[in-house]
C-alpha cells in the first residue's frame, strides 16, 4: 500500500443520527478545516473509566494496539481499562474490512457480541508510524471525535468528481451516495466543538492535492498535536478541587479563565422546586455545563451560544438540591473574564 494513498476510515453513523448531519454542498470558501471537532452529545463523562476488550486478534498488533492507545488519557479525564471484560464499553476486532470506530457513547447502542471499532489492515510487522496514526485516529472517535474534514466550519475546496473517481476504484468501491456520506457530508454546526485550524491534528486524514480544486493538500499525521492534548483536555476536565458557591437570587459574580484550558467551577443551592436561569455575561466566549442535582458526573444541559453576545445561557425547571457549573472558553488557547448569575424566572 503507498504511502502517499489517500485513506479514510468507514465512517460509523447511528442511522438515527444520519438526518442531523447537514446535507452535503460544494463549497469555495477558503480553506478553514477546523481543528478536532467533537459532536458533544457522545463525549463520555470526565473521570470514566473506559472497558476495553479485544474479540480476536494477533497478541502482539492487540498489545501495539493498547500501547499506542494509552497516549490520550494522559491529557484527559478518562482511562482505558484493556482486560476481559464480559460488558465492555469498547470492543476491538481486526477481523473486518476497513479502520472504523463509533462516536463516543454510539457504542452504547451497538450489540454485546459486536465490534464497536475495528482495524482491517494492522498486522504484526507494520511500521510504528502506522500503528500512531490509525490507533490514535480511531480512539479519537472512540471518544467522539468527528472527522475532521466533516466538521461544520470546513472549507476543504474538494474536486467532487474526482474524489467520486478516485474512490469508485479498488480497494474502496463506493457509490456516489457512500462518498457523500464518508466524505463531503458534515455535521450540522449545534451538535459540534470545534476550534482553530490545525493542520497537524489526527483527526485530520491527508488531503491529496488531486482531490481539490486549486493548490490545497493536507499530510499525513501520525501523533496527537499540542492542540489535540489540550483540546482533549479540555472536553475532559479534572475534577475540581475548590468550587465557588454561587447565590440564587441573581447577583452576578466575577469570573475569569486565566489559563489555556482552564475551567472554572461553581456550585449552587435549589431549596425549592421552580424554573431557574443561569447565565454567564461578558466578551468572553464561554461554554457552561450544569450537573446535579446532587451529583457532580450526571450532567442535565449544556449550552454555548443561548445567551446575548455569544453567552452561554440555561433555563429549566430545577428540583430542590445541590447543583455543579463548569465553565471553560470555548477557545482552548484563549482567555478572558465574564461574569455568572443564578436566578428564578
Amino acid at each position: 500500500m503507498s504511502a502517499h494513498e489517500p485513506r479514510f476510515c468507514i465512517d460509523c453513523v447511528l442511522k438515527k443520527d444520519l438526518a442531523l448531519m447537514a446535507s452535503p454542498e460544494l463549497t469555495t470558501d477558503a480553506e478553514m478545516p477546523v481543528r478536532m471537532a467533537v459532536e458533544t452529545a457522545k463525549a463520555w463523562e470526565p473521570g470514566t473509566e473506559l472497558k476495553v476488550v479485544f474479540l480476536d486478534g494477533h497478541p502482539e498488533v492487540q498489545a501495539r494496539v493498547e500501547e499506542v492507545a494509552s497516549q490520550w488519557p494522559q491529557h484527559a479525564n478518562l482511562s482505558l481499562d484493556f482486560g476481559n471484560h464480559p460488558e465492555a464499553d469498547i470492543r476491538i476486532s481486526f477481523e473486518l474490512p476497513g479502520s472504523w470506530s463509533y462516536l463516543g457513547l454510539d457504542a452504547h447502542s451497538i450489540a454485546p457480541d459486536r465490534p464497536t471499532m475495528n482495524y482491517g489492515w494492522l498486522e504484526p510487522g507494520l511500521a510504528d508510524a502506522e500503528y500512531l496514526r490509525v490507533v490514535l485516529h480511531e480512539f479519537g472517535h472512540a471518544l467522539g471525535a468527528i472527522h475532521e474534514h466533516q466538521n461544520p466550519a470546513v472549507g476543504i475546496p474538494w474536486d467532487r468528481e474526482a474524489v467520486y473517481a478516485h474512490y469508485a476504484g479498488p480497494p474502496n468501491l463506493w457509490d456516489k451516495k457512500t462518498v457523500d456520506v464518508n466524505v463531503f457530508q458534515k455535521y450540522s454546526a449545534d451538535r459540534t466543538q470545534h476550534t482553530e485550524f490545525d493542520p497537524h491534528s489526527i483527526m485530520l486524514y491527508p488531503v491529496p492535492n488531486e482531490l481539490t480544486v486549486g493548490d490545497f493538500e493536507v499530510g499525513w499525521n501520525s501523533s496527537l498535536s499540542d492542540l489535540d492534548r489540550e483540546f482533549i483536555g479540555v472536553l475532559y476536565p479534572a475534577e475540581p478541587s475548590d468550587p465557588s458557591r454561587l447565590p440564587t437570587d441573581g447577583t452576578r459574580v466575577s469570573g475569569d479563565i486565566g489559563a489555556h484550558g482552564e475551567e472554572d467551577t461553581y456550585w449552587f443551592e435549589v431549596t425549592e422546586r421552580g424554573r431557574y436561569v443561569v447565565e454567564t455575561h461578558g466578551d468572553a466566549d464561554v461554554v457552561m455545563a450544569l450537573f446535579g442535582p446532587d451529583d457532580p458526573k450526571e450532567r442535565i444541559a449544556r449550552d454555548d451560544d443561548s445567551g446575548r453576545d455569544r453567552n452561554a445561557k440555561i433555563g429549566m425547571p430545577l428540583e430542590p438540591g445541590r447543583y455543579q457549573l463548569r465553565v471553560w472558553h470555548y477557545w482552548p488557547r484563549k482567555t478572558g473574564s465574564y461574569e455568572i448569575s443564578v436566578g428564578r424566572s
